[in-house]
This record gives C-alpha cells, structure tokens and sequence, in this order.
C-alpha cells in the first residue's frame, strides 16, 4: 500500500517513451501519450553551468520518488510542474520489509540551453 504521504504530495505525468518508426518509417523515439500519476516527489539534487564559446549549457538533476508499480524506465519523461525532466540513468525498485515505503527512485536532468 504506497501512497499518501506529506512528502509524495505532487502528481506528475509519466511519458513512457522507446525507440521505433515514425510515422514516415524513419527511425525515431515514440511518445507515448502522458499518463497521471500520483503520490510522487521532485526535489532539487545539483546544477552544473558549462560556459563555453559556443553556448551556455545548465544541467540540473533532480531526485524522483514514485509508486513503486509505476513501470518508469531510463528511456522515459517525466513531467512535473510545467518542467519535462529526462530519466538519467536506470530507475529502480527500492523495496522494504514495510510495503507502504516500498517505491520507485530515479535521477532525473533537466538540461537549458
């Protein structure tokens, strides 16, 4: 039973995404349409700035806490409030002998510029 929580209190959308054809059978990622999901938390890890003579470059990652059948993959978006975050890396499981801690954990980035 995972779910209310004053720390899970924001609801995101989950843009499941893998690689195939395009409508045109070019090789591209497919967007699924984004799904609701509740019970989750964004918060804040770091930021780096690259300044370089050709662009300016921020990328910023993020702890993301959900539930734990959500099915996120290192491939897939996250949108949380008005922000779409990439999956940096693999997300996972964090299991507990507690079921209603059990949850799913990943990095997200946000890149600008």
């Amino acid at each position: 039973m995972f779910g209310r929580s004053v720390l899970m209190d924001q609801t995101v959308e989950h843009i499941a995404r893998h690689y195939g054809e395009d409508d045109r059978g070019n090789d591209a990622w497919i967007e699924e349409e984004p799904v609701e999901v509740e019970y989750c938390s964004v918060q804040p890890l770091d930021s780096v700035e690259y300044l370089t003579a050709a662009a300016d470059q921020t990328v910023s990652r993020w702890q993301f806490f959900g539930p734990p059948d959500m099915g996120l993959k290192g491939t897939d978006w996250i949108k949380a409030d008005g922000t779409t975050y990439e999956v940096d890396g693999e997300s996972s499981v964090a299991r507990s002998v507690a079921p209603f801690l059990t949850h799913t954990t990943a990095i997200l980035k946000e890149v600008k510029g």
